[in-house]
């Protein structure tokens, strides 16, 4: 098999994509492309910055547009390609109920059988247990962390979203404790000090030993989430990925440690793909051997 298929990532203010080798499951080189995106833009300004990306990726390589596969966030009807919930943080909301299939394919010049869709955070898990930190496992679940909390879930040749963001958590619900948003909410109410992101905040950590706290907090928070979401799964391994990737030394091994002490022996593992992960998993959707994780 030497399917080539370009992968497509929607992320906060970009969109990501690259020409996928399933017989190497890599992103062919030179291949890789990013704009920026404008969320707020009219559903056509959105549409043509993805156009133009997957053009870019084309023509990179001289290959034509055949198969593409596509990482979204957000609540969509895959087999349609209509948009039925809004994205996460307001993203892309005059695509709300529109047919994203329809709008790309004809900006490309192509059928819209050509192109299949899952949500990003499965995009994420399907790359890495593809070819990242969780291929060789035959259950796996995936973890993205950034504004909110993506979660998915890997089986009998199949990855899922999990949607665990709004499961009841404490006084409220998993995404309201497992965030950027609460860090640096949880900062700011232990400090009286406002910052406006997670590179700031990092930067105050050699003088502030609250930053240390509220990140011993969060990995408290995340190793009891991991718990109940290990237990409702009983998977082989679980994948840790996201925004927050960048910020691991924080709190990373904490949450190893939180959940060995709590009895948990499976191997928590940071993702080894960065935004390559969704571009490769999302591509995968076309992959036909089985299984993926092999």
């Amino acid at each position: 098999m030497n399917d080539q298929v370009i992968g497509i990532a929607i992320e906060d203010a970009h969109v990501s994509a690259g020409l996928v080798d399933f017989e190497t499951r890599k992103v062919i080189t030179n291949t890789l492309q990013r704009k920026r995106l404008d969320n707020n833009g009219t559903a056509d300004e959105i549409i043509f910055t993805w156009a133009m990306v997957v053009k870019d990726v084309a023509n990179a390589t001289s290959t034509p547009i055949s198969k593409i596969g596509m990482g979204l966030p957000g609540v969509i009807d895959y087999e349609t390609g209509v948009l039925i919930g809004a994205m996460s943080s307001g993203r892309c909301k005059n695509l709300f109920q529109r047919n994203i299939k329809e709008l790309l394919a004809s900006k490309l010049g192509i059928d819209t059988s050509h192109i299949r869709m899952l949500n990003d955070s499965a995009s994420f898990l399907q790359g890495e247990v593809f070819v990242g930190a969780g291929r060789g496992f035959k259950s796996s679940l995936g973890v993205t962390l950034g504004m909110g909390l993506g979660s998915a879930k890997y089986s009998n040749g199949v990855v899922e979203e999990a949607a665990m963001y709004k499961s009841p958590f404490r006084d409220s619900i998993v995404e309201d404790y497992i965030s950027v948003r609460w860090i640096l909410n949880r900062f700011e109410t232990l400090s009286g000090v406002a910052v406006k992101d997670l590179l700031e905040l990092k930067q105050l950590a050699a003088t502030d030993p609250r930053v240390a706290q509220v990140f011993d907090e969060f990995a408290q928070n995340l190793s009891e989430f991991l718990n109940i979401f290990i237990r409702m799964h009983k998977p082989e391994v679980v994948v840790i990925g996201g925004y927050m990737e960048s910020s691991n030394r924080f709190f990373f091994d904490n949450v190893n440690k939180k959940m060995l002490d709590s009895g948990v022996r499976i191997p928590i593992l940071r993702a080894i793909l960065g935004e390559q992960a969704n571009i490769i998993g999302a591509a995968s959707i076309w992959y036909d051997a089985s299984p993926i994780h092999a």
